[in-house]
């Protein structure tokens, strides 16, 4: 499909879609509060920096399994698996890299220091007992620090609210898969919880390509256990606690010869979270404070033909923030962190074995922002120095202002900032690592326009562009880590949401993006330039729901190592149902078909894809 039939699909989209009352996106209602754009609540109106939420009932609504899932259809968002269910998933945020983005459940960072690059891995994020999903894009260093380049994805768990109640589910389907999940959550005048846990089993599908002979299943499987425990004993103070587990084990296929290849490769990861927090409020709510303290612990071992490989890293975090509301129209926020980041790594590739001995990296950080309301304008405007001893201080900085009209429903809306990411622990001492390392640094900035019609419509379009220097990459000729990058991604997002009736809701979006490597003048691989989808959820009756789903990704460039030649992957559409049954007040059955049309695709060279697919299942609650 050419840019030019994209480009006339997107107006269909907009303007023949809104005649027939059948679009709807990934736009925010304009009630919505978001916390994870200025680190306090805010009305989405009043957000200057392009913001999308993934509430809870879209998520019932497609029975998403993971946190990958759950992205894909985001604007300006791409998710590349290599391979079937639980292989590793990247998540990139307008073109940058998915180690240039920042994960967060529940404010605390996912991010693995003893990684690569130091990125997230989705694929072990499951989706149970998830309230909502903040994604935030564009550059969020001033108030998120390093990895926060391509933006900030914050995953907010459910909170407990009410008499107790909970709820038990059960599925299976296509590829040997069974999923259940338990969750449970109340509150008193003082106290509130939240517990869940949830196992996910599948035999999976070969994660090398199938179409070339390759037939070994590489199966799955990973249990999470969370919680989440609040306690308020007078109004002016509040306590929170989060604790998350997961373990999971799953098979790959390694590199042979060049290209994916059936192999006995496997791996074991575990992750620990914990986070601990009070909440202080002085002189009427005037003056609030959040003293709050983390501990991530990132486990791995592969078990590789190239070898048997080990990851251990350990990130710690404590953070003081102040929001000082001077009237109803402006508020200040002002913190300080102090990080400290761990790793001890055996790990056997590229022909060599590289062992080192735990590596320690600390940073600390102060930062300011000023949210000011005036009229119909909204503005947020910030600095921030953080201060590694890795490397010299970065200072960043950012505003996003945002103009309201009321009376039309129009709001005229931008931001610009600036970023940095740290060079991993792995990048800085491994074997093919160097100490001199600078970081990675961007400028980037967006405007748009939201309109809404009427009260059931919005529509908006979003125009970014970011420009990333010193990028950090392995540079064969050295058989080292260099900063030795430079690139420019550009593009247009667009969204149309309406409600046009009472039982029928529609989704649609659509991202144009332009990428360019200024070192080899070549397109990133794997960033389609063109991405669009559409979603329709149509309640049939007030027991029976179904969602249709339609994803259409454009050609993409990927490299075959096994040539070092440039290949294009082919453009691929996916259609996908939902749907469930209420067949008593608190027991819902539920079934979907993925990829209806047995579309065969690669999201990543050389690796491979499910074919269609079916699954089913039973909710009860109480």
């Amino acid at each position: 499909m050419t840019t030019k039939t994209w480009l006339m699909a997107a107006g269909w989209v907009v303007a023949g879609g809104l005649a027939t009352a059948g679009t709807v996106t990934n736009a925010v209602p304009k009630q919505t509060i978001v916390v994870t754009a200025n680190r306090v609540a805010t009305p989405v109106t009043e957000v200057g920096s392009s913001v999308t939420v993934v509430d809870n009932a879209q998520l019932a609504s497609k029975q998403e399994q993971t946190l990958a899932e759950a992205l894909i259809n985001v604007p300006g968002v791409d998710v590349v698996r290599n391979g079937g269910a639980g292989s590793r998933v990247e998540v990139r945020l307008r073109g940058t890299q998915a180690e240039q983005v920042l994960v967060l459940v529940d404010g605390v960072e996912v991010n693995d220091p003893s990684g690569f690059g130091r990125g997230a891995d989705l694929s072990q994020l499951p989706v149970e007992n998830i309230e909502r999903i903040e994604i935030l894009r564009g550059p969020q260093s001033t108030l998120y620090g390093a990895d926060a380049i391509g933006g900030v994805i914050n995953v907010i768990t459910k909170k407990g609210a009410g008499p107790l109640a909970g709820e038990v589910s059960a599925e299976a389907g296509s590829f040997g898969t069974f999923n259940e999940s338990a969750a449970m959550r109340g509150s008193n005048s003082r106290l509130n919880y939240s517990v869940g846990a949830s196992r996910q089993d599948s035999e999976g599908i070969s994660s090398a390509s199938e179409k070339n002979g390759n037939r070994e299943k590489d199966g799955f499987g990973r249990t999470e256990v969370s919680s989440r425990l609040g306690w308020t004993p007078v109004s002016e103070f509040e306590a929170n606690a989060v604790v998350r587990w997961n373990r999971s084990n799953y098979d790959y296929d390694s590199f042979l010869n060049g290209s994916p290849a059936d192999s006995a490769d496997h791996a074991e990861a575990e992750r620990l979270l914990l986070n601990g927090e009070g909440k202080l409020r002085l002189f009427d709510g005037q003056w609030e404070q959040r003293l709050a303290g983390s501990w991530v612990d990132h486990d791995r071992n592969d078990f590789s033909a190239m070898g048997d490989s080990s990851f251990d890293s350990l990130l710690k975090k404590a953070e003081w923030q102040n929001d000082v509301h001077v009237g109803e129209a402006n508020t200040v926020t002002a913190g300080l962190e102090l990080e400290e980041e761990s790793s001890e790594s055996v790990y056997e590739g590229m022909g060599a074995v590289d062992r080192f001995e735990r590596q320690t990296a600390r940073n600390k950080a102060v930062y300011v922002q000023d949210r000011a309301k005036a009229g119909a304008l909204s503005a947020t405007a910030g600095v921030r120095v953080d201060d590694p001893d890795t490397f010299a201080s970065e200072t960043t900085w950012r505003v996003a202002p945002v103009y309201e009209i009321p009376t039309v429903g129009t709001r005229v809306k931008g931001s610009y900032g600036t970023g940095f990411k740290a060079p991993s622990l792995f990048q800085l001492y491994s074997l093919y690592g160097s100490p001199e390392l600078d970081p990675e640094k961007s400028r980037g900035w967006d405007a748009g326009v939201e309109q809404d019609l009427g009260e059931r419509v919005t529509l908006g379009v979003t125009y970014f562009m970011n420009e990333l220097e010193d990028m950090i990459e392995y540079d064969a000729a050295t058989s080292k880590y260099g900063n030795v990058a430079e690139a420019e991604t550009k593009g247009v997002e667009s969204f149309v949401t309406a409600r046009a009736t009472d039982d029928l809701t529609v989704r649609a979006s659509y991202t144009y993006m332009d990428t360019l490597d200024k070192t080899t003048g070549a397109e990133l691989r794997q960033r389609p330039r063109n991405k669009g989808s559409v979603e329709a959820t149509y309640a049939f009756t007030s027991k029976f729901r179904s969602t249709v789903g339609v994803q259409r990704v454009g050609e993409r460039e990927d490299l075959n190592f096994a040539t070092y030649q440039v290949e294009t992957l082919a453009a691929y559409t996916l259609v996908n149902l939902y749907a469930s049954y209420d067949v008593r007040k608190n027991v819902t059955l539920f079934g979907r078909i993925e990829n209806v049309l047995d579309e065969e695709y690669e999201q990543v060279l050389g690796y491979g894809t499910p074919g269609r697919a079916g699954y089913g299942g039973v909710k009860v609650t109480f």
